[in-house]
């Protein structure tokens, strides 16, 4: 009863007095998620979850296996785990990233296990290299699986300096969202031409919810979230598949940096050879969102559906947190 009256409460407050009144806008949000949840999510997740369970058992698809694959942001953490959890006999890997050195160590080591390397030295953040590496990489072999990973976080704040808010966003922008973009549209239309191939783009829990001292890392993860998700839809005709994996705290160079922003304590579930394997057996089957650490990416996604105000409580209880234990970031 209660939730079919209070909508009806919301409908006539927002008629006469034009807006709700702000006093009442948490309860109702959440209220509204309660009612949402209740009629509409559960229900078409049992659906979901049934009509998921038959393909299990049923579908006699053979699991995808893609021969050629390109993975940005290569020399390192995700992506090197990556590189070498494909790598094998019959496999051409096109291995992209700035360092020379460190994807010459990742290309050797794939090619112990028989895969064939390219190494492409590239700036992501260089649309005009970067487009030309890839439709020349595309040229030579046709590319079934493209992996958008490349991600950087250290600029956002620096234990109580000083950014410029230049030196902040820009290389979030050039790196995290544009390069990727670039990425992915670019082999996107060699693919949709080819009427095949996957493309699987890298973001972060930090995409669903983060602390604030990681703003424009957040926002950038976000778009990317979103981007995806639609891409799926645009993709799907050209039997493109677009695939979403939301990372957690995993160790990497990145994670491991004594000034990141979260707390991490690493151990073997956490560790990017083990997301490898998961992200390629899930691949296999074409699915569309691969997070891990999943209870990770339950807790950051659950607070994304929060009522806004509620979200802002947490994200300034967070922020208050890692300022007080030095993890700061002020803009000039």
């Amino acid at each position: 009863m209660l939730l079919i009256v209070v909508p009806i409460i919301m409908l006539l407050l927002h008629h006469y007095f034009n807006t709700i009144p702000p006093i009442f806008q948490t309860i109702f949000q959440a209220i509204s998620i309660l009612f949402a949840n209740v009629f509409i999510v559960i229900p078409i997740s049992i659906i979901l979850f049934i009509r998921d369970l038959g393909n299990v058992f049923f579908n006699k698809e053979k699991s995808v296996d893609p021969k050629i694959i390109l993975i940005t942001g290569a020399s390192s953490g995700i992506g090197a785990s990556i590189a070498r959890e494909y790598a094998k006999p019959g496999v051409i890997l096109g291995l992209l990233a700035r360092s020379e050195d460190k994807l010459s160590k990742v290309a050797e080591q794939c090619i112990e296990k028989g895969a064939k390397c390219e190494i492409l030295k590239i700036d992501i953040s260089n649309i005009e290299s970067l487009n030309k590496a890839l439709e020349d990489f595309d040229d030579k072999y046709p590319i079934d699986l493209l992996f958008a990973n490349a991600g950087q976080l250290a600029a956002t704040r620096d234990n109580f300096g000083k950014v410029k808010w230049e030196d902040a966003y820009k290389p979030y922008i050039d790196v995290n969202y544009i390069g990727n973009i670039a990425s992915v549209m670019t082999v996107y239309k060699r693919m949709k031409e080819r009427k095949r191939g996957q493309i699987a783009i890298t973001t972060s829990i930090a995409g669903w919810f983060s602390p604030p001292t990681t703003a424009f890392y957040n926002s950038m993860k976000s778009a990317l979230n979103t981007f995806a998700r639609d891409l799926f839809y645009i993709a799907k005709p050209y039997n493109v598949h677009i695939s979403l994996i939301v990372p957690g705290l995993i160790e990497t160079n990145m994670t491991a940096h004594p000034d990141q922003p979260f707390p991490h304590t690493p151990n073997r579930y956490e560790s990017a050879d083990n997301l490898a394997k998961i992200i390629k057996y899930q691949l296999s089957y074409n699915v569309f969102h691969i997070g891990w650490p999943y209870f990770q990416n339950i807790i950051t996604f659950t607070i994304a559906t929060f009522p806004i105000r509620i979200q802002l409580l947490i994200s300034n209880m967070m922020g208050n947190h890692m300022t007080k234990n030095g993890k700061n970031i002020v803009l000039t």
